[in-house]
């Protein structure tokens, strides 16, 4: 994915034509209206798959949000349905790093080893999945009285259910006397699907004013887009029909769960 710093940006608008290049804030409007990069346009991340108004195959199109989660996501979308990749951007570290201010801490991949083995690999994604089970059980305590919190509660319900069907696929190649609540029960779900780590998580939660939602769902897109970003690289580089076909399934799921978080933003 290719990425711009807040100097590269700052450098491009100063030495650019303006018709060569669009900048679009994927923000919901009552941010954009806050505050916005001066001639930036505003294109909430829900509607990116359905504005053409980003497709023009003669500029550069740079997609900023408030940390650099939602504009990491808008390059995928955008590029998915028509935008050539060599003119989709995004900037590190968002509308804060533009500002100077300081930069939330995004969770970092974690991959799966080559060395693995089927139980190996089944273990460390339903560990994920279980790391992803806590985050929301969690969150949901801070959208409690607001429309969120039925959402977070079916995601943690929803992770278990991912976690099942992982446990299913393998355990036809692999059969196990390990029943699926052994296997959950012992995974201590220490790293989220996306490379985070539950202390780091339950810090930053811990951090976070409720009345501060967006930074929550910045939080779980970021956790969702790693998650997606990770599970299809890994189904991409299998050799292992089995393993291939998990990891496309979990990719597709978590595209879905994506979505959802996308979605959440507007209820804000």
């Amino acid at each position: 994915m290719r990425e711009l710093t807040a100097d590269q940006l700052k450098q491009l608008i100063a030495g650019t034509r303006e018709k060569a290049f669009l900048i679009v804030d994927v923000r919901q409007a009552a941010e954009y209206r806050l505050d916005h990069i001066p001639g930036a346009v505003n294109i909430p991340l829900a509607e990116i798959e359905f504005d053409p108004f980003v497709f023009d195959e003669t500029r550069k199109v740079i997609f900023y949000c408030r940390h650099g989660s939602r504009s990491k996501v808008a390059v995928v979308l955008a590029t998915e349905v028509g935008l050539k990749k060599e003119n989709a951007f995004h900037l590190r570290g968002g509308m804060m790093s533009y500002t100077g201010e300081i930069l939330l801490d995004v969770p970092r991949v974690d991959h799966f080893s080559s060395g693995l083995t089927l139980v190996a690999v089944m273990e460390r994604a339903i560990n994920f999945e279980k790391g992803a089970f806590l985050f929301y059980g969690a969150a949901k305590k801070k959208f409690i009285g607001t429309p969120l919190h039925g959402t977070m509660v079916k995601m943690s319900q929803e992770e278990v259910g991912h976690a099942k069907s992982i446990f299913k696929m393998l355990s036809v190649r692999e059969p196990s006397s390990l029943t699926f609540e052994d296997v959950f029960d012992r995974c201590p779900g220490d790293i989220l699907e996306g490379g985070k780590s539950l202390g780091e998580m339950k810090k930053f939660l811990a951090g976070v004013s409720p009345d501060n939602k967006v930074d929550i769902l910045e939080f779980a897109i970021e956790l969702e887009f790693c998650a997606y970003d990770l599970y299809k690289a890994m189904a991409e580089h299998s050799k292992s029909p089995v393993i291939k076909n998990m990891f496309f399934t979990l990719a597709e799921a978590e595209k879905n769960h994506l979505s959802t978080m996308i979605n959440c933003l507007e209820l804000i």
